[in-house]
């Protein structure tokens, strides 16, 4: 395929992840015109290598311990000469996607791509600052719905990700533990909370658990059953990627 850039573009990858981490770097160290510069396990250790060598490009996945993804783009936010973002995800979520571009995203790809796709949005936000796609168009419908609907036309409709908040929320989880698990960071947790309440037409976090009770929302469960689901969640995830990397890397 023909490259946008003639010289060779250092990147860094960031997923917890091992077996995933180091498959990808594998294989993106095999095209002529990426160099991988270093990987790292979450967001907290790439910022400490970057603080040592330069890079152009950063692969950031979202869901990580000790810093995750949206909280690493809020940190390079910071640094002068920061390099081009491309988040690297499962999530094909609008609104999460809509959420990491306004952070400071340059791209928004799923796990399942193609190293082709890979390669072209690397390249075109190396070269162009960003990189149009499936994810990048779904952004723009989902931002002109929400420009058109000022207030919600039924208070208690809500969204798989407002659901999910939700959820959380009455399992008692706060707003930082709730920002990890749904990779963005504790401000925007508590900015969509206020939403809740407003929605809920309710005036605290107690008074948003009783009428999620009071209205089917939410069904009372003991923390053995949190800490299950939790736990399959995050098997489900890792079962996922590893059967992505498989199919990736089957003979064709």
């Amino acid at each position: 395929m023909t490259t946008l850039s003639q010289e060779k573009i250092r990147i860094a990858l960031v997923d917890d992840h091992q077996v995933v981490r180091k498959a990808l770097c594998k294989m993106l160290a095999e095209l002529s015109n990426i160099e991988v510069v270093f990987d790292a396990a979450n967001g907290q250790h790439f910022l400490d290598e970057l603080g040592q060598r330069q890079i152009d490009v950063v692969l950031l996945d979202l869901e990580m311990p000790v810093m995750n993804g949206w909280q690493t783009i809020e940190a390079l936010q910071e640094l002068p000469n920061k390099p081009k973002i491309v988040v690297l995800t499962m999530h094909a979520d609008p609104t999460i996607s809509a959420e990491m571009l306004s952070a400071g995203a340059n791209a928004y790809l799923l796990k399942e791509c193609s190293i082709d796709e890979m390669q072209e949005a690397i390249e075109a936000v190396h070269v162009f600052g960003h990189f149009d796609n499936i994810m990048s168009e779904h952004v723009k419908e989902f931002n002109q719905t929400n420009s058109v609907q000022d207030t919600p036309t039924a208070p208690f409709e809500l969204n798989e990700r407002q659901f999910k908040l939700l959820q959380l929320i009455c399992d008692g989880f706060t707003s930082k533990q709730i920002g990890e698990h749904m990779a963005t960071s504790k401000k925007n947790i508590d900015r969509l909370r206020t939403q809740l309440m407003k929605k809920f037409d309710v005036g605290s976090g107690n008074e948003l658990i009783r009428v999620a009770i009071l209205y089917g929302y939410y069904k009372p469960r003991s923390n053995q059953q949190i800490n299950t689901e939790m736990q399959n969640q995050e098997l489900e995830a890792q079962q996922r990627r590893l059967a992505r990397l498989t199919e990736g890397n089957e003979p064709k």
